[in-house]
C-alpha cells in the first residue's frame, strides 16, 4: 500500500506565568487526500450513501420530477447486511406496499457493487420514475454494508434504495390487528 502524501504544519504557543515562559509545540499532520482504504468500514458506508443518495436526487431534478427528503430506513440497513453476509449479489427491485415493518415503502431497488461511485443503470431508471399508481413517493432512503474480506482484498458495497410515502400516508398504511 502507498503512502499518501501529507503537509505537517507545527504550532508554537507561548505562555508566561511571571518571569518563567513556557513554550508549547504541538506537531499537526494533515493528511492531504485521505486514501478511503485507510477510512473506518462506517465512514465508507456513509460517504457511499451520500454518493448513492446524490446521484438519485441529481437524477430526479435533471428529469424534472418531485425532490425527495431524504430518511433513515434501519430495515433496508439489514436487508443490505442480510445479502452482504450471504454473499447475493444479485440485483433487483420491488414495488407496492412493502410488508408490516416497512409502512409507507413504495418501492425497493437493491445491488451490490465494487463502486458506489459507478451506478449500474437500473439505479438510475428507478430513480426516474414510474411513479406508483396508488402513491407518489415523497422522501427516500438510502443504507449501505460495506464488506471486506481476508479471502479477497476487495471491498463490495451492498446498496439498498427504497422510496416511501408521505409521513402521513404512511399513519394511514399502518396495518392494524384486533
Amino acid at each position: 500500500m502507498a503512502l499518501e502524501p501529507f503537509t505537517v504544519i507545527l504550532l508554537t504557543m507561548g505562555f508566561r506565568f511571571g518571569n518563567a515562559r513556557l513554550s508549547l509545540v504541538a506537531t499537526l499532520a494533515l493528511a492531504s487526500q485521505m486514501g478511503l482504504a485507510q477510512q473506518p468500514l462506517s465512514v465508507k458506508e456513509k460517504v457511499a450513501a451520500n454518493a448513492v443518495a446524490k446521484l438519485v436526487e441529481d437524477t430526479r431534478r435533471e428529469s424534472g420530477l418531485r425532490r425527495l427528503r431524504r430518511i433513515s430506513d434501519h430495515y433496508l440497513r439489514q436487508d443490505a447486511c442480510s445479502r452482504a453476509k450471504k454473499r447475493d449479489k444479485s440485483s433487483g427491485q420491488s414495488t407496492g406496499i412493502g410488508p408490516p415493518e416497512k409502512v409507507g415503502m413504495i418501492s425497493a431497488l437493491w445491488y451490490s457493487t465494487l463502486d458506489p461511485n459507478h451506478p449500474p443503470p437500473e439505479l438510475l431508471k428507478w430513480a426516474k420514475g414510474p411513479e406508483a399508481k396508488y402513491s407518489q413517493p415523497h422522501r427516500f432512503a438510502v443504507s449501505v454494508c460495506l464488506v471486506r474480506t481476508a479471502a479477497d482484498s476487495e471491498e463490495r458495497y451492498w446498496i439498498d434504495v427504497g422510496t416511501y410515502m408521505s409521513a402521513i400516508e404512511s399513519l394511514l398504511n399502518v396495518p392494524t390487528w384486533d
